[in-house]
């Protein structure tokens, strides 16, 4: 097929998909008429192969609008290659917004450096979904163009739709963009800021960390702080121990929408010397300050923090104590099994299931009576469930009797577990109650069984 003859092909096909809607019968037989004249004069060079299958997509696609579909054209389309460039450059200008936007798209997964200045064009498009598909392909793109225009995009868009798009295209641009968007940190909306502040942390490069900081310290009005916030996650990307202090300092910050984001990024950092600070976090008047703080007192990894988490077990709010069950597990401090242990009767069953979970990883003998009682008398499979599989891990023999007897429970997941568990003991007693799960009308359960006892047999044998 000539390169003139694709191109037009490429455009009544995209003319088709424009013209969409619900149409009437003889209406559609008219373009069944079109689209088969067409390949008729196609076929003699191209044969009945790959352009007629994605042209029919195109056209089926005037009546189903399915992502799946639109996907399916832009695969196809971009298979195409460079010579389908023109043609897609020309439907940048289509009246159908949905045409223009999957001209955009399959122009940016092309990677065609003709494509950057018509995309750069449609960053002010007058459909705000338009600009935001210009901005995706640019930063697909890769070319240092596209930096001042989309710095200009993320400038204007004071609701963020469109500013989402040009950040995150821009922290695909590398260097050239890092400047650009440092001298953005100044802009007066907070949204814009915000954005500038996440593409710098995705950029990761050096220079951002002292204007970082600058952001973090700048108070916002109102409460959402848009701008700190994604300053103080970029900080801890960047992982850079400059920001230690500024981030100890933000988790006193008034606003709690500040303190969250800054026991978050010194998690990551991972500097001792946030661990008395975030100690002092775990009474923060903001339960998910709280948890963020033993989440990263858990990740720090430092002793002091043992004694805090375990009173934080006893928190008002079960998400903190969940969040204090697993750090204790992150510390593998023993002296966290007797307050865990008796976290096993905690009124909320998920802080329970994390107890079990953490008593397992901790492996402590000491806990193995209290998961047998779980195991037996909790009113919640999911607990049930979870002391099964810690009472395998830990191995202890007293729990085979009660394991067995679990395989009859009436939740299948309490019988998976605990014909798990059983295989792990490697107690013979277990073989004749796992054969019996053999024709259990669960799969699962049946291929637990399956795997207990084979795991039973190489034990024996052994």
């Amino acid at each position: 097929m000539t390169r003139r003859r694709k191109r037009l092909l490429i455009v009544l096909a995209l003319v088709l998909l424009a013209a969409g809607g619900f149409a009437c019968y003889w209406q559609a037989t008219a373009v069944d008429r079109q689209v088969n004249s067409l390949l008729d004069e196609l076929r003699p060079e191209e044969g009945p192969g790959f352009v007629e299958r994605w042209l029919i997509k195109l056209r089926l696609m005037q009546y189903r609008r399915m992502d799946r579909d639109w996907d399916t054209v832009t695969e196809d389309l971009v298979q195409l290659g460079p010579s389908a460039v023109p043609a897609l450059i020309l439907a940048l200008g289509d009246n159908e917004d949905r045409v223009r936007r999957t001209a955009a798209n399959v122009l940016g997964w092309l990677g065609d450096a003709r494509a950057v200045e018509p995309l750069i064009a449609r960053l002010e498009d007058e459909r705000l979904s338009m600009q935001s598909g210009a901005a995706d392909s640019l930063g697909r793109l890769g070319d240092a163009r596209a930096v001042e225009p989309l710095i200009a995009a993320l400038n204007r868009d004071e609701d963020g739709y469109v500013a989402h798009a040009a950040a995150g295209a821009l922290s695909k641009l590398g260097g050239p963009a890092v400047e650009p968007l440092i001298a953005t940190l100044e802009d007066e909306n907070g949204h814009v800021r915000g954005w500038a502040a996440w593409a710098l942390g995705v950029l990761g490069d050096a220079r951002a960390v002292e204007p970082l900081i600058a952001t973090l310290k700048h108070a916002e009005d109102g409460w959402v702080a848009t701008a700190q916030v994604k300053a103080a996650l970029a900080l801890g990307k960047l992982g850079d121990a400059r920001a230690v202090e500024p981030l100890i300092a933000a988790l006193k910050d008034e606003n709690f929408t500040v303190r969250r984001p800054a026991a978050e990024a010194l998690a990551q950092l991972g500097d001792a010397r946030a661990v008395e600070p975030l100690i002092t976090a775990l009474e923060d008047e903001d339960w998910p300050v709280r948890s963020l703080a033993a989440e990263a007192l858990g990740e720090l990894g430092d002793g002091r923090g043992a004694e805090p988490l375990i009173a934080a077990l006893k928190d008002e709010v079960w998400e903190v104590r969940i969040r204090a069950a697993e750090a204790l597990g992150e510390l593998g401090d023993g002296r966290g099994v007797e307050p865990l242990i008796a976290a096993l009767k905690d009124e909320a069953w998920k802080v329970r299931i994390r107890a079990a979970e953490t008593l397992e990883e901790l492996g402590d003998a000491r806990g193995v009576e209290f998961l047998i009682a779980s195991l037996k008398d909790d009113h919640s499979w999911g607990v049930r469930l979870r002391a099964a599989l810690a009472l395998g891990k830990l191995g202890d023999a007293r729990a085979i009797e009660l394991l067995i007897a679990a395989l009859n429970n009436r939740d299948w997941n309490v019988r998976r577990s605990a014909a798990e568990a059983v295989g792990k003991l490697g107690d013979a007693r277990g073989v004749e109650p796992l054969e019996g799960l053999l024709g259990d009308r669960s799969r699962d359960v049946r291929n637990a069984a399956k795997k207990a006892l084979a795991q039973l047999r190489l034990l024996s044998e052994g």
